[in-house]
């Protein structure tokens, strides 16, 4: 196992240390050099390494689970309250919540899991040479075993990591400072964090920070956490250090004049965390670099990989088996293991051109970097193109794989011919479904994988819901011939359309025989305006911007009381409008 790195060796500082303001200065306290403390972790032993090797915090995105442990010794000055525990839980969440707005592109999330834990050493009685004797004794309370107390944290994070279904990891110590002198350990510490985990140490004073402040001590720290240096002059980390997924340089240095000075939250801590800054080289080597301005941050543009099965022509009488094998590659890493935290979502098929279908998980689901997939294709007598496509959580998806397959002796493709109307004003819809003599049963969903579709009895009509949002939707259908074989599904398109157009009438006031109608509706669009007068019922037409009463049945110049109703494509009639005899000019509406 590795032992501990220095600064001196690494150039890598993750350790604050509050000097003192002169005095009634009000300035914010200035971050100094670290005295040999900056420190990289051993390796996670082998038998705690993922298939990928996949450490706890290698890149700032996707789902972060953060273990915060609070060590309580029997000393009864550094009992943790209430209050305190509240605080250092809305202060780590401040600091998580301020890198989540930071890096919208990362898909991030945390998780925060808080517990007192009660131990046998008092951690502010130690320094850093002396961090595992009460570290390991947290750990070993909690069930975690190893070699060392480095063994013991990767344990720990790897198992909250798995719990709670994480992509990401890491743990928060904070030992309680309270009544200590300055907040520090007595190594004159209080805050520091490895470089790409596995935990943290702080102080809940911070030093002079002050519990209050704890929020931006925290978001530095996690800066490291997930690979990003330190970047002011006394750290002494070199332009040239790389560092991150992405082997990124640390140009924002003030070591070695780089020639920028960047407001960062890795040079200056309470100004650039209030000023939400980070500089690009930090933000890059968190892993939050977009090379190719396509939306995609570096580590999450991935490439999906498929390989196809040969698809065999199988015996007479028998469908085809589609099988293969995707997986998600990872971005690759300079200098690290390449990691992808992307999943496999999706494995799809298409026959002759056809709607995209899924094929089904080996294991039940897709859900992570490599699925294997098989499906047997619903296919009759013919000669078919098939095309396959897989799809990662990214949405990014591999090119087509193709091939051609002859099935006999299973029968002729019956004729199905289900339809919906085009529009309806009404989410209970019903669904004709011609097809031939003999068919056994039909599914109807909204979902292409019929999930929770019960095979019905065939009729010529059933009825279905749809889920009652306005708007175009997809039902798809499929059948069970006479044999009990089942079709290939058939997408359906209906417009629900359950609010009425709205509008206005007003007579035209240089042509009182013209009457000028204003009206639109977001669904189906206005088809007709009825026009009626009293109680008479309304006298229906084609929909048009403006009417000439001239000839129109009882209608007249100086028929009083008249009002006009609107009537979209699926039915919906609005309430009825009275005609005004003022006429305004208002923008133009568009009327579909």
């Amino acid at each position: 196992m590795r032992t501990h790195l220095l600064v001196a060796a690494l150039g890598i500082c993750v350790m604050l240390v509050l000097a003192p303001n002169g005095a009634g200065a009000q300035t914010p306290p200035p971050v100094i050099a670290p005295q040999e403390d900056a420190l990289t972790p051993p390796p996670p032993p082998p038998s705690l390494s993922d298939a990928d090797n996949r450490g706890p915090s290698q890149y700032m995105a996707g789902r972060v689970a953060v273990q915060v442990l609070l060590p309580q010794s029997d000393n009864p000055a550094h009992a943790w309250s209430q209050p305190q525990i509240t605080q250092i839980h809305d202060q780590i969440q401040a600091a998580l919540d301020w890198w989540v707005a930071r890096l919208p592109l990362a898909r991030l999330s945390f998780t925060v899991r808080l517990q007192v834990v009660p131990i046998t050493y008092e951690p502010m009685s130690y320094g850093l040479v002396d961090e595992g004797r009460w570290i390991g004794d947290v750990l070993s309370r909690l069930g975690y075993t190893g070699s060392s107390y480095f063994s013991q944290a990767y344990a720990a994070d790897r198992a909250l990591r798995d719990e709670l279904g994480a992509d990401w990891v890491t743990t928060i110590f904070v030992a309680n400072s309270s009544g200590a002198s300055g907040g520090t350990f007595p190594d004159g510490r209080f805050a520091y964090a490895y470089i790409n985990g596995p935990f943290m140490v702080l102080t809940s004073d911070v030093g002079g920070y002050g519990a209050a402040r704890m929020a931006p001590v925290v978001a530095h720290e996690l800066g490291h956490i997930f690979g990003a240096l330190d970047q002011y002059a006394a750290a002494r980390v070199s332009c040239a250090q790389e560092s991150g997924y992405l082997s990124v340089p640390t140009t924002n240095s003030q070591y070695n004049s780089c020639g920028t000075n960047l407001p960062s939250i890795m040079l200056e801590i309470l100004g650039s965390f209030s000023n939400g800054q980070i500089d690009p080289s930090a933000m890059a080597q968190v892993g939050y670099r977009d090379s190719d301005s396509d939306g995609l941050i570096d580590p999450l543009d991935t490439t999906t990989e498929l390989n196809l099965a040969p698809m065999l022509t199988p015996e007479p009488g028998a469908r085809p088996l589609l099988s293969g094998q995707s997986r998600d590659v990872a971005f690759p890493s300079p200098s690290n293991q390449d990691v992808s935290i992307n999943q496999i979502s999706a494995v799809e098929y298409r026959v002759d051109g056809g709607i995209w279908l899924p094929t089904k998980a080996a294991d039940g689901s897709f859900d992570s970097g490599d699925e294997d997939f098989s499906t047997t294709l619903p296919l009759y007598d013919g000669e078919y193109l098939v095309e396959v496509r897989a799809r990662n959580s990214a949405g990014v998806e591999s090119p087509l794989s193709s091939g051609h397959v002859t099935v006999s002796q299973v029968g002729p493709q019956p004729s199905y011919y289900p339809s919906l109307p085009p529009f309806t004003a009404h989410a209970e819809i019903l669904v004709r479904l011609d097809a031939p003599d003999g068919t056994q049963s039909v599914q109807i969903s909204a979902d292409l994988g019929f999930g929770a579709a019960a095979w019905q009895r065939y009729s010529p009509e059933l009825s279905f819901s749809l889920d009652g949002r306005d708007g175009v939707q997809t039902v798809y259908v499929r059948y069970r011939d006479a044999a009990g074989l089942v079709s290939l599904p058939i997408a359906l398109d209906v417009v629900l359309d359950t609010t009425p157009p709205d509008g206005s009438a007003a007579r035209d006031p240089q042509n009182s025989t013209r009457l000028i109608l204003k009206a639109h509706d977001d669904g189906t669009g206005v088809a007709e305006v009825g026009i009626e007068l009293g109680g008479s019922d309304p006298l229906w037409m084609t929909y048009q911007a403006d009417i000439s009463l001239s000839g129109l049945a009882g209608l007249t110049a100086d028929t009083p009381s008249m009002r006009v109703l609107f009537r979209d494509a699926a039915g919906n009639t609005s309430l009825p409008y009275t005609v005004t005899s003022d006429y305004a000019v208002f923008l133009p509406l568009v009327v579909r």
